[in-house]
């Protein structure tokens, strides 16, 4: 008898693959000789690719049809609730199809359970197991790399004569896909050197994709002078994040890549997005709120000193 075939489909960025490492691991707990394959798109592979309980990752970019029309699934997950994501969820042929509720989820989805907002994003998903009877396997997510990406990591702490056992050292995530979660450039050079001069912070600004230029531009804005990043895949940057100290930033990928490693996370939110969903519960996560255009250096300042003294 071949095993119970599960797919899940989470097409969406970085942090939202990750957000959903917890549900892979209560399934595979709940049902330890299952396969779990996963529909996402090739920017998130890395994300999955030492993940011990997914069998497959299927990229939506590379002939994902024909694969999960091959597979004959039993179970398929859908938290992307698009006319593509319905369309591959019919093709998966699976006898059992979740998603959450919506109207006409049933030309898609047979099991349809209404979604209850639980705060943390991660207690949000967790929820379409109740209809399977699969319990939770706490909220830590899941991100593993290996003794490479260790290695660039402490290569580029020794080039810049940082050791993670000494400094203090600060990763800092100045940019987000979406315009509204990003506080000023200049502002974030001001924090920069602020935890420079006062708590001799050892300050990383982390870049990924097409983001080199602006946060150059943002380091001309500094006193001080901090540290760029080289140029790392996903896992490089978690294997750096998990070397530091602290992680500042917006709600973006390495925040909670950060999360996943461990590390306390400072996050500054605007007005449109807050910590009651991206935020993961307990103390070595802090954040501060407001209109990003009117926080200033000093406020943001003064609540991140506070959370570094809770640690």
């Amino acid at each position: 008898m071949r095993p119970l075939r599960i797919l899940i489909i989470v097409f969406k960025g970085i942090g939202d693959v990750l957000l959903t490492t917890p549900l892979i691991r209560a399934l595979k707990k709940h049902y330890p000789a299952c396969e779990i394959h996963f529909l996402t798109r090739k920017a998130s592979e890395k994300i999955l690719k030492f993940n011990p309980h997914v069998s497959e990752i299927i990229i939506r970019e590379n002939g994902a049809q024909s694969r999960v029309a091959f597979k004959k699934f039993d179970i398929t997950i859908d938290f992307m609730l698009s006319l593509t994501s319905g369309y591959y969820t019919l093709l998966s042929k699976a006898k059992k199809r979740l998603a959450f509720y919506r109207p006409l989820g049933f030309l898609f989805y047979n099991i349809l359970p209404r979604h209850q907002h639980k705060g943390y994003t991660v207690y949000d998903r967790l929820q379409i197991l109740e209809p399977l009877g699969v319990e939770q396997d706490g909220i830590s997510l899941d991100l593993n790399f290996d003794k490479n990406h260790e290695k660039t990591a402490s290569d580029f702490l020794d080039k810049s004569n940082l050791t993670s056992e000494k400094d203090f050292i600060v990763t800092l995530d100045i940019t987000s896909p979406r315009e509204y979660r990003q506080w000023p450039m200049e502002k974030f050079a001001g924090l920069a050197d602020m935890l420079s001069e006062k708590l001799n912070a050892k300050i990383i600004f982390l870049w990924g994709g097409n983001e080199l230029e602006y946060v150059k531009k943002a380091l001309s804005y500094s006193k001080k002078n901090h540290i760029l990043s080289d140029k790392f895949d996903l896992l490089e940057l978690a294997a750096l994040i998990k070397k530091s100290r602290l992680h500042i930033g917006t709600t973006s990928a390495p925040m909670h890549i950060a999360t996943s490693q461990n590390i306390p996370t400072f996050t500054i939110y605007g007005i449109k997005n807050g910590p009651e969903n991206w935020s993961p519960p307990g103390k070595t996560h802090g954040h501060i709120q407001g209109d990003l255009i009117e926080l200033s250096v000093e406020n943001v300042f003064e609540k991140l000193k506070h959370h570094i003294k809770l640690l």
